[in-house]
């Protein structure tokens, strides 16, 4: 959160950059650079009083008083470059008559825009909306300047994100302590700054003056709810990361190779503490720990009928099949209650991730070293772990092995070498965008995080803030084909009709040079098909209070495994589809809507080892606001 408060005090670059809160992963991404924004302010604003010059009927008296803002303006652009150099320094004396300078010169340029000249022209048919327009943004910028900038510079001071690194572990959370006090004043600064731009119609404006003020707009409009958020949840991220007392997790390994609704099979786990922003290692598993204890196949989380109906029965009694349930709270329950019978362990939170996640890590911390003495790097870390393990270690103890120490290894290079946040936090924020990332607290408030943020993997249970269409899959061949499986979702959708359709392409892409016993289809032989045919439990979700009216496959390949039940007011239906070697199949379901307006469509879906492209046609527009693949 701290870098939001950094990236509106200080945005450099803003051309293809956007402000956004620093823990949302769905929300905005966290700019890149974070020294020069208010030059970037001034200097558009600069161009945005040149432009009302332009225009102005009053041209002679506009251009002197326009030019007189432009050289205050100059001035303090002039000031914010120098005002770098002192931040760097700390130098208390310079950065304070520095900042006195910029705010002095911004208040020139309010007081020529105040001027009588500027309230006629406001007045004036046709110019006077882009006068008024100029006028606000230069008022908005006054506020920005003069309430959030010395409270920004005083998070400035305290933390340089420019040179922040993590180190033995962790990051200093004592700066993020100090910021809080900081964050209401920005905040406020910035919703009083939106209310002032609020009446601007950017349509009945002149070219000029709407390109001229649009970054700011968009600045304005973008950094406002982000500030809200991080005002709200700072002191939650900082109690989440230990500031209080430490803090322990459980955390999930999905193999997308053996592929599961939320990922994939969760054989894989490491149970790590964070204090005071120190990461620190407890302990690893696998499936094979709770076979040993004795845990494994029993059932300690018993699930609704209606639910249990849509999976098979291991769902609630082996640790394998735990993500059979696209709902990533009911994943965590079944974990926690599974470790407490094992080994007496709480945690404070689960947490999800999958090989890909770790590839995208890896691209910002660099590669590690395993100890067969072999790298593994952002570009092979996914076939590493997901198809070459299995061909190399065709026993599954062997291949386990394997895992644990790429965990441990990329575990110890997150903690002892150094690397930069905000580029980790851009990886684990595109992670979260392919739906790879899910979390779930115990702590009431650090739940109400992930949900704010769509982290938390859950089946929605209304249709108040989203409307939640989900297509997910589960292996039922008991294999690790699914690294080869490539997969495409669309929607369409017919408004007079109040319908979704929702399509997914599946592509079975294994090579001949795959033969290990491991990899291949475990069960493939009672139904008579080759062992590198996919064997897919294709579940489709209907938004409670919705229905699903027709499903392709009408029948699936394997007609005993039908199934149709409710979760958590969801209504599902799952289909058995096979997709042979070099095939491609088609699936897709049609929901009835329920009547009334309907909240954004979240599409959801099962994240596999490659990309998944997402289309959602623009026919659905109409039926669903800001409709959106997330």
């Amino acid at each position: 959160m701290g870098c939001v408060a950094r990236g509106i005090a200080t945005r450099s670059e803003p051309e293809g950059a956007q402000t956004g809160a620093a823990v949302d992963v769905e929300a905005t991404p966290v700019p890149a650079r974070h020294r020069r924004a208010w030059s970037w302010i001034v200097v558009a604003l600069l161009t945005v009083l040149v432009g009302g010059a332009v225009v102005s009927a009053f041209a002679l008296q506009f251009w002197s008083e326009a030019q007189r803002a432009r050289a205050a303006v100059e001035r303090a652009a002039a000031g914010i470059e120098a005002l770098r150099d002192d931040l760097d320094d700390a130098d208390t004396a310079r950065v304070r008559a520095a900042t006195d300078e910029i705010q002095a010169n911004v208040t020139l340029a309010v007081r020529t825009v105040d001027g009588p000249l500027w309230e006629l022209a406001a007045n004036v048919p046709f110019i006077g909306q882009n006068v008024d327009a100029v006028q606000r943004v230069t008022h908005a910028v006054d506020v920005l300047v003069d309430r959030a900038l010395p409270a920004g510079l005083q998070f400035i001071a305290a933390t340089d994100f420019d040179r922040l690194t993590v180190e033995g572990g962790g990051i200093d959370l004592e700066p993020f302590r100090q910021v809080q006090s900081a964050i209401p004043e920005i905040a406020a600064a910035f919703a009083d700054a939106q209310s002032i731009v609020a009446p601007i119609d950017t349509s009945t404006l002149l070219p000029e003056v709407s390109e001229s003020i649009s970054d700011i707009l968009g600045f304005i409009d973008l950094a406002t709810p982000a500030l809200g958020v991080a005002e709200k949840y700072l002191p939650t991220l900082l109690d989440m990361a230990g500031s209080a007392g430490t803090r322990t997790y459980l955390l999930l390994f999905q193999n997308n190779a053996e592929i599961r609704a939320t990922g994939g099979n969760p054989a894989a786990s490491m149970i790590v503490t964070l204090t005071d922003g120190k990461l620190g290692y407890v302990d690893q598993a696998s499936s094979q720990t709770f076979y040993d204890a004795g845990t494994q196949g029993n059932e300690y989380v018993p699930l609704p009928g209606e639910t249990a109906a849509l999976y098979l029965p291991t769902l609630t009694r082996n640790s394998q099949d735990f993500t059979f349930t696209p709902d990533f709270p009911t994943t965590a329950q079944l974990f926690q209650a599974l470790w407490t019978h094992t080994t007496g362990a709480t945690f404070d939170g689960v947490v999800s991730i999958d090989p890909v996640v770790l590839s995208h890590m890896l691209s910002v911390s660099g590669p590690v070293t395993l100890s067969t003495g072999e790298q593994l790097t952002a570009e092979n870390a996914v076939k590493a772990l997901l198809s070459d393990a299995y061909e190399r270690y065709p026993v599954g103890a062997d291949s386990d092995a394997f895992f644990a120490d790429a965990a441990r290894q990329v575990f110890g290079q997150l903690t002892t070498s150094s690397w930069d946040p905000l580029q980790m936090l851009a990886a684990l924020e595109r992670s979260a965008e392919e739906q790879r990332v899910n979390l779930a607290f115990t702590d009431p408030a650090a739940q109400a995080l992930a949900v704010e943020f769509g982290l938390d993997g859950a089946l929605a249970g209304d249709t108040a803030t989203q409307t939640q269409v989900g297509i997910y899959l589960n292996d039922s061949a008991v294999s690790k084909l699914d690294y080869h499986l490539a997969t495409s979702v669309a929607a369409t959708c017919d408004a007079a009709a109040r319908t979704i359709t929702t399509t997914m392409t599946l592509h079975n892409g294994i090579t001949d040079d795959i033969r290990s016993n491991y990899t291949l289809g475990y069960r493939n032989w009672r139904f008579g098909v080759p062992r590198t045919t996919m064997i897919l439990d294709v579940l489709f979700f209907a938004p409670p209070g919705a229905q699903i009216t027709q499903v392709v496959p009408v029948r699936g390949d394997v007609p005993r495994w039908e199934r149709s039940g409710v979760e958590k007011g969801n209504t599902a239906v799952s289909k058995t589809v096979f997709v042979a070697k070099g095939d491609t199949e088609v699936v897709s379901f049609t929901v009835a809507l329920p009547p009334g307006d309907l909240s954004p469509l979240r599409l959801r879906h099962t994240p596999t080892a490659s990309s998944t492209p997402v289309t959602i046609d623009a026919s659905c527009t109409s039926l669903f606001p800001a409709a959106s693949d997330r």
